[in-house]
C-alpha cells in the first residue's frame, strides 16, 4: 500500500480515531499493542511472507539482547552475525556466489552453490541496521532489554518500517516505553509535512521522471552531451524529492502518533564539502555507518592515513549496503576517495575557496555519482558517460525550462525552513475547517499539477 495512496489515507484517518480514542480509555500500552498490529498488517499487504520473516529476525534480536550486557558480548555479537547473515542472504547471495565458488574451487573439487532467487523483503535493509543498533545498544550497558511487545513495535513501527529514518533506541524505543499520556506533537506542522510530500513527490519528483530523466536514462544513445547533463542533474533532484517527501510523509504520520522522528535531510545540495554533504543526505543511515562501521574501524584514532582507509572502507561498505552490484560498491568507493582527497587537500595544501564555488564543485561530485547510482550495470554508466562527448548533438531536452526550475530548486532549498515556518504559523491562524478547506485546495492544485499515476518511492528498493 502506498503512503500517499487514497486508500491509505483513508486508513490512516480511521486508525486515527480509534488510536486516540484507546489512548484515552486504555493508555499507552494498548496504543502500543493496536500500533504493533496495525504495523504488521501493513507490512503483510506487501507479503504476509515478509511480516513472518520480520517477526522472526524480531524475537531472535529480542531474545538475544536479554542475554547481553557489558560483561556478556557473545550474545550480542551472535545476534549481529545472525542479522548481518539474513541480509546477505537475501540481498548478496547471488551477487557473490561466484566469488565464493572461485576461491571454493581449490578446497573442494567440483565444488557448486545452486543459484537461489531470493524475493528481497520491502524495508529488510532499515530493520536489519535498526536491530542492529538496538542489540549494540544493550550490549553496551547504554539501556536494559526492552520487553518483547516495545521491542517488536520498535523493529516494525510502519512509519519507519519500509525506509527508515533509522531510529536509536534512544529515539523510537524511549517514545514507546514512555509512561506519560501521548499528545499529537503538532497537527499544523504535520499537514505542512504532508504537502511538502505531495508537492516534491507526487509532483516534482514525477516531473522529474517523466520529462528529463527516464527517457534520456532509456536510451542514452540517442541524446548529445547537453541532454545528458540535464538529465543527470534533473535525477540528482528526482531522488532527493523522492527519497525527502518519503522522510516527510513518514514523519507527518509520526507526530500525529504522538511520536517524533530524527531529522533525515537537511538542505544537502546547499553542502560546501562532501563532509558537509554526509551530514545533510540521509543522516540517520550516515551516522549508522559512522558509529557502527567507521568506528569500529578504528575511526581517526591511529593516524591521518589509518583514518583515510577507515573511511574508505565505511563508505564501500555504504556503497554496497546500497544494492548488491559493481556500481553501488563504485559509488561508495568514488564517495570515499572524494573523501580522502578532500581531507588531504583541507592537511596539505590549505586553500581557500569561496563557499560558491565550494557548493557547486561538491554538487557536480555528488551528480556524477549519483550516474553510478541510477546505472542498472557496468555497461549501462560505461554507455550513458560516453555521450558526454557528443557535443555536436543538438538537444531534445527543453534544457531551458529545466535551467529555470534548477534554479528555483536552489532558492526554494535556501529558504525551506521560512517556507515551513510560515506555512505552519498561517495555518495556525486559522480554525479547523479553514484549515481543512486550504489543505484540500492545496492538495487538488498539487495533484492537479502532477503526472498522472502513483510513483512508487525509489528507497523501497533498498
Amino acid at each position: 500500500m502506498h503512503y500517499l495512496s487514497p486508500e491509505f489515507g483513508l486508513s490512516f484517518a480511521a486508525f486515527l480515531w480509534i488510536y486516540w480514542w484507546l489512548g484515552n480509555v486504555a493508555g499507552n500500552k494498548a496504543q502500543n499493542l493496536l500500533l504493533l498490529l496495525a504495523s504488521y498488517a501493513f507490512y503483510a499487504t506487501f507479503s504476509v511472507t515478509f511480516a513472518l520473516q520480520l517477526v522472526g529476525f524480531s524475537l531472535v534480536i529480542l531474545t538475544l539482547a536479554r542475554f547481553a550486557g557489558p560483561s556478556r558480548k557473545a550474545p550480542m555479537v551472535a545476534g549481529i552475525v545472525l542479522a548481518v547473515a539474513n541480509l546477505g542472504l537475501f540481498k548478496y547471495y547471488n551477487f557473490f556466489r561466484e566469488d565464493l565458488l572461485f576461491w571454493l574451487a581449490p578446497l573442494f573439487n567440483g565444488a557448486s552453490l545452486p543459484v537461489l532467487e531470493f524475493i528481497l523483503p520491502v524495508g529488510i535493509s532499515f530493520y536489519t541496521f535498526q536491530g542492529i543498533a538496538y542489540l549494540i545498544s544493550v550490549g553496551r550497558g547504554e539501556r536494559s532489554a526492552a520487553s518483547y511487545a516495545d521491542g517488536l513495535l520498535h523493529l516494525s513501527f510502519f512509519p519507519t518500517l519500509l525506509a527508515g529514518p533509522i531510529c536509536r533506541p534512544s529515539e523510537l524505543l524511549t517514545q514507546i516505553q514512555q509512561t506519560s499520556a501521548r499528545q499529537i506533537q503538532s497537527v499544523e506542522l504535520a499537514l505542512m509535512l504532508v504537502v511538502s510530500a505531495l508537492i516534491k513527490k507526487i509532483w516534482l519528483a514525477a516531473w522529474l521522471a517523466e520529462s528529463f530523466v527516464d527517457p534520456v536514462f532509456a536510451s542514452p544513445d540517442s541524446y548529445g552531451a547537453v541532454d545528458l547533463l540535464v538529465a543527470l542533474f534533473a535525477y540528482a533532484w528526482q531522488l532527493f524529492f523522492d527519497f525527502s517527501g518519503y522522510t516527510d510523509i513518514v514523519t507527518a504520520f509520526a507526530l500525529l502518533l504522538g511520536f517524533s522522528l530524527p531529522m533525515n535531510f537537511n538542505q544537502p545540495y546547499l553542502a560546501t564539502d562532501l563532509s558537509d554533504f554526509w551530514r545533510r543526505w540521509h543522516v540517520t543511515l550516515s551516522r549508522w555507518i559512522r558509529d557502527y562501521v567507521y568506528i569500529s574501524f578504528g575511526g581517526n584514532r591511529a593516524g591521518f592515513g589509518r583514518t583515510q582507509l577507515n573511511l574508505l572502507a565505511a563508505m564501500t561498505i555504504s556503497g554496497l549496503w546500497h544494492g548488491a552490484s559493481l556500481t553501488f560498491v563504485v559509488w561508495g568507493v568514488w564517495h570515499g576517495v572524494g573523501l580522502i582527497l578532500q581531507n588531504c587537500w583541507q592537511r596539505f595544501i590549505k586553500l581557500q575557496w569561496p563557499s560558491a564555488l565550494t557548493q557547486l564543485f561538491t554538487f557536480l561530485f555528488v551528480c556524477f555519482g549519483w550516474l553510478l547510482f541510477r546505472s542498472s550495470d557496468w555497461d549501462s554508466f560505461a554507455s550513458y558517460s560516453q555521450g558526454f562527448l557528443r557535443l555536436e548533438q543538438a538537444p531534445q531536452l527543453n534544457w531551458l525550462l529545466f535551467a529555470l526550475a534548477m534554479t528555483g530548486f536552489f532558492v526554494g532549498a535556501r529558504r525551506a525552513q521560512w517556507l515551513m515556518d510560515t506555512g505552519v504559523n498561517t495555518l495556525r491562524k486559522l480554525v479547523w475547517w479553514q484549515q481543512s478547506v486550504l489543505f484540500t485546495a492545496v492538495v487538488l492544485v498539487v495533484l492537479a499539477l502532477a503526472p498522472a499515476g502513483m510513483p512508487g518511492f525509489i528507497y523501497f528498493g533498498f
